[in-house]
């Protein structure tokens, strides 16, 4: 079944991307965006997921994206998808789940563009490679959207998906302990300790918790929402 509004364009071998086709942005004015990572943070962590079946939304991906898409900002989805190398999937099961998640959410939860790469991490040091903590969706992302890094923050529950926001010049980080944050937030919080003190990153439970983070706070992020 596919996303009447969405196009799907695969780039290379180990790239690909969803964009939603009636997005009205001006690509003259730079916007802010939140970059996602999926497995974790918007579905259900399903270890190479490539049933529909087992696409379950996370508790507060809809209120967050509905505040999102009101506020003006672009969501945008990253992805690591290994098992399509590994041969655990193919494209056509990415597919099919990328719009079962799309489906799932609705048009009032809009998701701008989804970047996926496929490089398996043995060929993690490839010349032009996407797979996270390569900054190169986030980049491509830009190209695409004009985006403001500046302004713009990311949302990941593994390191992988923080240090690519850090290595393509973002500050500002959320980690969620969804999908495999409980595992990682200790060394996260190790590698990112200066940020965590500066309040460039910030910890929640999940994004239910997104409306608790205290604006007020000291160096506190803006979100403009």
């Amino acid at each position: 079944m596919k996303s009447k509004n969405y196009q799907s364009k695969r780039l290379s071998l180990h790239n690909h991307k969803f964009q939603y086709v009636e997005n009205n942005s001006n690509k003259k004015i730079k916007k802010s965006a939140i970059f996602f990572d999926r497995d974790g943070v918007l579905i259900d962590d399903v270890h190479y997921i490539s049933n529909p079946l087992d696409v379950k939304i996370l508790s507060g991906v809809r209120d967050l994206l509905r505040i999102s898409n009101k506020a003006g900002w672009l969501n945008i989805v990253l992805t690591n998808q290994s098992g399509i190398s590994k041969g655990l999937l193919n494209w056509n099961d990415y597919e099919q789940i990328t719009e079962q998640m799309l489906n799932l959410l609705g048009d009032e939860c809009q998701i701008d563009a989804i970047y996926a790469n496929s490089t398996p991490p043995s060929e993690l040091f490839l010349k032009n490679n996407w797979r996270k903590p390569s900054p190169n969706m986030i980049f491509e992302a830009v190209k695409d959207y004009n985006i403001n890094l500046n302004t713009s923050f990311l949302i990941g529950d593994r390191l992988t998906d923080l240090l690519s926001a850090k290595n393509a010049g973002l500050k500002n980080f959320i980690h969620v302990l969804t999908g495999n944050g409980e595992k990682e937030r200790d060394n996260i919080l190790n590698v990112f300790r200066e940020s965590y003190e500066n309040n460039e990153l910030l910890f929640i439970d999940n994004l239910s918790d997104f409306k608790s983070l205290n604006p007020n706070k000291k160096n506190f992020f803006k979100f403009h929402f």
